[in-house]
């Protein structure tokens, strides 16, 4: 009788090389990110295991993160432009913080999606990096000229995106010197109200001037995003952002009505001018 060939034992496979540091100037190398789904059965979700995460180090703990966040707040844009068009909220699109040009294109995109062929979109920013913080913060690296974009590589990111780009605006200068009253007045007279606005200034000192300068700019239907709400202060609402925001409420005829929670740091809110209802809210 013929022998039966044993079955062939499979090599096994060396671990997976964590990929080199890109050179400045270089694409960064895409990381593996573990994979976190449903699962039929316990513990109902994907988990990854020991294996999995042999190799985890700080450059993979960043892209997570940031895969994480940058889902959520891609998610709260498709929300956002679905309220707008469905209540027929019409204006444009006004963004203070425009970092790396992330949530910019996201806006762009869903506009394109939701075929908004009269939308402008303004783009408020130092292209500097932060100023210098004259408050305190719990995040070591928001410093002087930290998170900086330059004018000319943030519109060179929207010209490769291909969506709107002869509609988009720079405002370029730190806010307590660029959001003037002269500046205010032109929008008034020549722009339309604003259908939805980020606010991402991290610092209490850049946020008061823009609420300041959005406050006429407003209309009922108005969602204003904050992205640092709970960031930066250790989540405290008597510091930063947030308590920016909540002295703003206290000078200003409009009411916000909380609408989305962006993942652990930011909130949505809609506009509107009845004299009873919600008032002071976080």
């Amino acid at each position: 009788m013929a022998k039966t060939a044993k079955p062939k034992t499979a090599a096994k496979k060396a671990p997976a090389a964590k990929p080199a540091p890109a050179k400045s100037g270089e694409p960064q190398p895409k990381l593996q990110m573990p994979a976190m789904g449903r699962k039929i059965g316990e513990p109902w979700v994907d988990l990854p295991d020991g294996k999995a995460l042999a190799n985890w180090g700080r450059d993979e703990e960043i892209a997570y993160n940031q895969t994480n966040r940058q889902t959520e707040k891609a998610l709260f844009y498709r929300r956002t432009f679905d309220f707008l068009t469905d209540n027929r909220v019409a204006g444009d699109y006004h963004e203070y913080g425009c970092h790396r040009c992330r949530t910019f294109r996201m806006a762009l995109t869903e506009a394109r999606l939701h075929n908004l062929q009269t939308m402008k979109f303004f783009a408020f920013d130092s292209f500097e990096g932060l100023p210098e913080p004259t408050s305190t913060t719990s995040v070591e690296i928001w410093k002087r000229g930290a998170l900086t974009t330059t004018e000319g590589n943030f519109m060179k990111m929207v010209r490769e995106h291909g969506h709107y780009a002869d509609r988009v605006t720079t405002i370029k200068g730190f806010y307590d010197e660029s959001l003037t009253p002269a500046l205010r007045q032109k929008f008034l007279d020549t722009e339309n109200k604003v259908a939805l606005v980020n606010v991402d200034c991290d610092l209490y000192e850049s946020a008061v001037p823009v609420f300041k300068f959005l406050d006429p700019l407003m209309q009922e239907g108005t969602v204003i995003y904050i992205d640092d709400l709970f960031a930066g202060h250790t989540g405290s609402p008597n510091k930063g952002v947030a308590r920016a925001f909540l002295e703003y409420q206290k000078k200003t005829r409009w009411r916000f009505v909380r609408h989305l929670d962006i993942g652990w740091w930011g909130r949505s809110y809609i506009v509107y001018l009845e004299k009873s209802g919600p008032d002071g809210v976080l």
